[in-house]
């Protein structure tokens, strides 16, 4: 590292402990918001990419667009080290030179060759390796992270148990170990897990993040992690030649501009949410609520709608009146290019995790979708059973 060189602040975690959350949070400080964005994504659809990019800039898997390189699917696979050579190139020619970059990565990352292919350009340098971790998830699933340290062995879900390995594998290589959602477990609780995280990596920083998360300024007094110590741990753990991502965790995504019928979608996630199916996430809307764009997250047995705004095709209708006719025009013209009679409406979700639960639970979702009828009658205006929530809390 010389003095010029860029800092790199890396996010890992598994999936769904909440990294593009805080990422979205860190980029609201003026300082931050014009950091460039190397996003690190096991999924096709780079959904993450899309969120923390502006509505003007869409990205390109493997290139640097609006201040977001999108580095997914094969991008974050097998390709990962020359891709990141191109992202940091593009970062480079950057005038200003930026002052710092950030890296949000895959929950099914490898960390080792993640750290190696964004250190092999000089001119950066790697100033924090953050592991979030899901404190709910922690508890629910964990024992508080007993099975993470092998303290405890009572859980007998194969799926849970790979994925404790590989959590733990994250955290020894963590400078910085946020423990995300202890709004949600009892103090006791978020203590006990303090406690075995510190014990799992002891030169770890720990933080606490709650809805209001940690801001990046609050680890400024966390040292860099050394290069040299974290080769030396991959090479104790023989972790050296690994892939990028783990082998038994892909990715699939199901595209559908049908609107899915609301009480099947409840109960294929009550029924048909294998504990192998680690992280779903996407765009969707319901034949009950038209207006709606749906961001759905799932982790675990965690699901979260959140309502991102309103479709096209539902504000061309003007039905408060507030549009000028020529905005209806443009609406309208834009719409000309979608489905004739859904408009922009669309389901796009990434279903992440291992093989046999990922499978299941897609044909459960594409079961879910309206039928020919159902459309029909969403068509004529009739209603449809909705178990989903309706209350909506805003997370700032």
């Amino acid at each position: 590292m010389n003095s010029d060189s860029v800092p790199i602040v890396t996010l890992c975690g598994f999936l769904g402990s909440g990294k593009t959350t805080l990422l979205r949070r860190w980029r609201r400080d003026a300082t931050l918001k014009d950091a460039p964005v190397i996003v690190h994504d096991l999924s096709e659809f780079g959904l993450d990419a899309e969120l923390l990019s502006d509505e003007n800039s869409k990205p390109s898997p493997g290139h640097l667009v609006g201040g977001v390189a999108a580095l997914h699917g094969r991008h974050a696979r097998e390709q990962l080290h020359d891709s990141a050579v191109e992202a940091l190139e593009e970062i480079s020619a950057l005038d200003p030179a930026p002052p710092l970059v950030l890296c949000e990565s895959t929950g099914a990352a490898r960390p080792w060759p993640l750290i190696k292919a964004l250190t092999q350009d000089k001119r950066f340098f790697l100033r924090h390796f953050i592991v979030t971790v899901d404190a709910l998830n922690l508890h629910r699933d964990f024992e508080d992270g007993k099975i993470l340290t092998g303290a405890s062995v009572s859980s007998q879900d194969l799926a849970l148990r790979h994925v404790a390995e590989v959590l733990a594998e994250q955290i020894a290589f963590a400078s910085v170990i946020i423990l995300t959602k202890i709004d949600t477990v009892p103090k006791p609780n978020v203590e006990a897990q303090v406690q075995i995280l510190q014990a799992l990596q002891p030169q770890a920083t720990i933080g606490l993040s709650a809805q209001a998360g940690i801001l990046l300024p609050q680890l400024e007094t966390t040292p860099a992690p050394k290069l040299s110590v974290l080769e030396s741990r991959a090479n104790e753990f023989g972790l050296t030649q690994q892939s990028a991502t783990i082998d038994s965790v892909d990715a699939i995504v199901i595209r559908d501009p049908r609107p899915f019928h609301p009480e099947r979608l409840y109960k294929a996630c009550r029924n048909k949410m294998g504990t192998g199916l680690y992280r779903t996430k996407g765009f969707l809307w319901l034949a009950s609520r038209p207006r709606d764009v749906l961001l759905w997250q799932q982790s675990g047995s965690q699901i979260a709608l959140e309502l991102t705004g309103l479709w096209r095709a539902e504000l061309a209708h003007n039905r408060d009146g507030k549009l000028l006719p020529e905005e209806i025009e443009h609406l309208n013209a834009m719409l000309k290019t979608k489905h004739p009679l859904f408009g922009d409406r669309h389901n796009e979700l990434t279903l992440i995790g291992l093989k046999a639960d990922r499978e299941s639970f897609a044909s459960s979702l594409r079961d879910a979708f309206c039928t020919d009828d159902e459309i029909r009658a969403w068509q004529r205006g009739e209603t449809f059973a909705d178990p989903w929530p309706n209350s909506l809390r805003q997370v700032e």
